[in-house]
């Protein structure tokens, strides 16, 4: 590789980051051509299909011991979990997920009745938004359990929400309960008793995680919202990526972040911090979005009148660097700990 390849000053996968990583396979290969698709950088790529239409594309990999545990999570969850995840990508644009493609390894010891619950699990959710699995691969594997899914979605190109849509102006809202997942997977973690009825909650929020499909497809053809994303790696870290998309400032109120009752319980009995767990830890897949300040009580009556609950705002975009910002009381404070990050986070 020669001296000018983004990667150079950079020793290891730790060192760089996941982000980081993205970003220098962006500046190898670009995120646009000449036959106006865009590619790497926001939740999915984009390829025109036919007049004023675009197809959306997502893949997500997870693998055994990285991102499950078969002992923690039963067949039927994971199946459903891994396809949920990729049709969050889709919603995070706003699109209609239409297709799916599965390649999955699989090891020796697994049972047929396993591989069918799987299945079972994945079936519940394809039925669940009208998606097709289509086809994928599959092969042995020598170790964990590997799973990939492709997703294929549609959706007007003019409505698309990218990350890089956030106006000076705008407020920023969330749908959701963020840090119920990242709590259950820290019961998880802990090896603790969890069977009461609000720890076991948090652990279905962290295996089933709550899609929001219908709302993200209202969302985009409002037309007063500018930009989202999906709630994958916590508020912190998905947060800065509209920031540095758009290139402006998020101010964030700490003390409008929503707490769920439920994980407020588990964290007073537990002595841990509920903001923490709200801003920093990963795999809600609620949804981040920002929405032109003069348009946002229309868009909450009309959000409520539809789905009959009403979304939280929790801040504003305003001209600046492109960073985050915490804010409490008019003064910008510390809140912790960032983001998930594959290659810097231990899990």
């Amino acid at each position: 590789m020669s001296d000018k390849s983004p990667f150079k000053g950079f020793d290891s996968l730790s060192e760089l980051g996941e982000f980081g990583f993205i970003d220098q396979v962006a500046a190898l290969f670009g995120t646009e051509n000449n036959y106006g698709e865009t590619g790497i950088g926001d939740d999915c790529a984009v390829l025109p299909y036919g007049e004023g239409t675009s197809l959306l594309v997502t893949t997500d990999m997870l693998i055994e011991d990285r991102h499950f545990r078969r002992e923690w999570i039963s067949p039927e969850d994971l199946g459903y979990k891994s396809l949920a995840v990729n049709l969050s990508d889709i919603s995070a644009m706003g699109g209609k997920p239409l297709y799916a493609f599965l390649s999955i390894g699989l090891s020796d010891d697994l049972s047929v009745s396993w591989i069918e619950k799987f299945f079972r699990g994945t079936q519940e959710l394809t039925q669940l938004h009208d998606v097709q699995l289509m086809g994928g691969d599959t092969t042995k594997s020598p170790g964990p359990v590997v799973i990939n899914y492709t997703i294929i979605g549609v959706m007007q190109t003019d409505s698309i929400l990218w990350r890089s849509g956030a106006k000076p102006g705008d407020h920023i809202a969330v749908l959701g309960n963020p840090g119920e997942s990242g709590a259950g997977l820290k019961l998880l973690l802990d090896g603790a008793p969890a069977d009461g009825e609000d720890e076991q909650k948090l652990i279905s929020a962290h295996h089933r995680p709550q899609l929001y499909v219908e709302e993200a497809q209202f969302l985009a053809s409002f037309g007063g919202v500018n930009s989202m994303i999906d709630l994958s790696d916590g508020i912190e870290s998905d947060a800065r990526h509209i920031a540095q998309k758009s290139g402006i400032t998020l101010q964030m109120k700490v003390d409008q972040i929503p707490i769920s009752p439920t994980l407020q319980r588990v964290c007073d009995t537990r002595s841990w911090d509920p903001l923490e767990l709200a801003v920093a830890s990963g795999e809600d897949y609620g949804l981040l979005f920002t929405a032109g300040g003069e348009k946002i009580d229309h868009l909450q009556q009309e959000f409520h009148q539809k789905f009959g609950y009403s979304f939280i705002t929790i801040g504003e975009v305003t001209e600046g660097p492109a960073e985050l910002q915490w804010m409490k009381n008019g003064e910008m404070v510390d809140v912790g700990k960032k983001g998930f990050d594959h290659f810097k986070s231990e899990k």
